[in-house]
């Protein structure tokens, strides 16, 4: 299982905390850091992260899952098609926050159901007639999984379960995550 997170100045990491961990869980290197051209990225925090390939050096055939995270969102050309691609391929895409605006720009919200910070009294051009915005906190439609925010672990535990993986109820991860166990001795 290949895991690719696309990442931008600005991003929120806090959303990709949960994703990343449960998915590293299963294989540390399996997740790979991506960018457009950079080879450091700065997240909303100040912290600076290296990336591990440009969207330029991947395959998307590869790409099992592919992740966006929020943050304001810096539209290119080469992410853009590469969302088109991986959908085309059939991997799972999940955006959260800002980076629901990524997968509308790429067109692949039409026919299906996506939530998102869009204001329903306010027109955007770059969100399909077609497509139905529920502004509920997550929606899972066809391989794609939209979220606000708030719904990270939903989020996560959603992309978790499209990938294959036996999911329980969102409460015993709130538990995990509260105890002191430690989730790299897996006991």
């Amino acid at each position: 299982m290949n895991i690719a997170v696309y990442l931008f100045d600005n991003y929120a990491e806090p959303e990709l905390c949960v994703p990343t961990l449960m998915f590293n869980y299963i294989d540390e290197n399996n997740v790979v850091m991506i960018s457009s051209e950079q080879d450091v990225i700065k997240c909303a925090d100040g912290k600076r992260i290296l990336i591990d390939k440009k969207i330029s050096q991947i395959d998307p055939e590869d790409i099992d899952v592919l992740i966006i995270p929020g943050g304001i969102p810096i539209i290119k050309d080469d992410i853009i098609k590469l969302i088109q691609q991986c959908e085309k391929n059939g991997a799972i895409i999940g955006g959260i926050c800002g980076g629901v605006d990524y997968i509308a720009h790429a067109g692949i919200l039409s026919g299906r159901k996506y939530t998102g910070y869009y204001e329903k009294d306010k027109t955007y051009d770059y969100l399909p007639t077609d497509g139905i915005l529920t502004y509920s906190m997550y929606e899972s439609d066809k391989n794609v999984v939209t979220a606000k925010t708030e719904a990270y672990l939903e989020f996560a535990l959603e992309l978790y379960h499209l990938a294959g993986f036996d999911v329980g109820p969102v409460e015993g991860y709130l538990q995990w995550f509260k105890s002191p166990f430690c989730w790299k001795c897996k006991d």
